[in-house]
């Protein structure tokens, strides 16, 4: 069937997701309990030989269970087959006395060998640090080093779609959103930091992206085969929006729509491995621009393909779609075998975020294909 989004002329061609796909299984990697109510924004990196580790923030019962705001800490588990069982939990960084939490972790394997993970501590509702860690071992025990900002003036994050690429260049980018205020009130521009020297020292992009109402949220950055870069971006405007970069994140084009339909939501941005097409996951749902405190429901989660650089989508289908959950805070790695490992929470009902899971989507290669004549 054809479909047409409400805002664009771009034509969107939709495949209904099978009931049963044989290129699609799933897993639970930290379900909820009373005494872990929430667990989300993952991330996960490929080590030696095809283990999988992921890396996300954990809440304990707290005064604010659930909330963006309630007492969690770092932690990790590793799979061994690929990503369907998950185990060997541990906590990697724990909050410090005094702040609100550290959260929104991301991992990155380097070319050299060396593995970085980043997360976020929040000091108040107005300021926090990026805090840096490095694995000379394969994942196996971090070493703090130098934050790559130290106490913000204004909240600086990530928020829900974590992540931390190397360039082929071996430049390291971390996209991130932010402004001066607090949390959830304040005027976000988004931009990168940028770091030359592997980690050593960082320094932050001298575009910012702007954007109306909240502004410019949860960037998501993937690279294509000539070195561009793009971006994808929450928004309160009726759906995802998209730069691009070709200076490696120095600077960025002004975002336009993409041409899909959502609320005010996560989302997340990737290049399909031997292929010049980019996969953007994102919640396929009707925007409201009046009487939704977040511009719209958050499912079903929704991935699409896109040939030419994200002019126009085809929609593959949909990863989750009960219509009483909600699915956010996105993630997606590729293995070495082809396969993409989608991380994602999921609250039963939706927000409900004192009971929200940290569940995967595992998809074959061959899922993100169009369909046979």
């Amino acid at each position: 069937m054809q479909t047409r989004p409400w805002f664009l002329g771009l034509w969107l061609f939709a495949v209904p997701a099978a009931a049963a796909d044989p290129a699609m299984r799933f897993a639970v990697i930290e379900k909820a309990i009373p005494d872990m109510p929430r667990a989300d924004t993952a991330s996960v990196v490929e080590l030696g030989g095809g283990k999988l580790l992921v890396v996300y923030h954990k809440y304990r019962q707290s005064k604010l269970a659930g909330s963006d705001f309630g007492v969690c800490n770092i932690w990790s588990k590793t799979s061994q087959d690929g990503g369907l069982a998950w185990g060997d939990g541990r906590m990697l960084v724990e909050n410090a006395p005094g702040d609100i939490n550290v959260q929104a972790p991301a991992i990155l394997k380097l070319s050299t060998g060396d593995v970085l993970l980043v997360c976020h501590r929040t000091h108040s509702r107005s300021s926090g640090t990026m805090c840096l860690f490095r694995s000379r071992d394969d994942g196996r025990t971090f070493v703090e080093e130098p934050p790559i900002w130290k106490r913000s003036k204004g909240q600086w994050l990530q928020g829900g779609a974590s992540s931390l690429l190397e360039l082929k260049s071996g430049r390291l980018l971390l996209p991130m959103h932010g402004g001066t205020g607090e949390q959830g009130k304040q005027k976000n521009d988004a931009w990168c930091y940028l770091s030359d020297d592997r980690g050593k020292s960082w320094r932050p992009s001298r575009g910012r992206i702007e954007l109306p109402q909240r502004g410019a949220m949860e960037p998501s950055v993937a690279q294509f085969e000539d070195g561009a870069l793009a971006m994808s971006l929450r928004t309160q405007l009726g759906g995802p929006y998209l730069s691009r970069s070709t200076d490696e994140g120095e600077t960025w084009e002004k975002a336009r729509p993409s041409g899909l339909e959502s609320g005010e939501s996560c989302t997340c941005l990737r290049r399909i491995p031997g292929t010049n097409q980019l996969v953007l996951f994102w919640n396929n749902a009707k925007f409201v621009p009046q009487g939704h405190h977040h511009y719209g429901e958050r499912t079903p989660l929704t991935a699409a393909v896109s040939a030419d650089a994200g002019k126009t989508w085809r929609v593959a289908g949909d990863i989750a779609a009960d219509p009483r959950a909600e699915y956010t805070n996105l993630g997606c790695t590729f293995t070495s075998q082809g396969r993409a490992i989608v991380t994602y929470m999921t609250a039963r009902p939706a927000w409900n975020h004192g009971g929200a899971s940290l569940e995967a989507a595992i998809l074959d290669a061959s899922w993100f294909d169009p369909p046979k004549e």
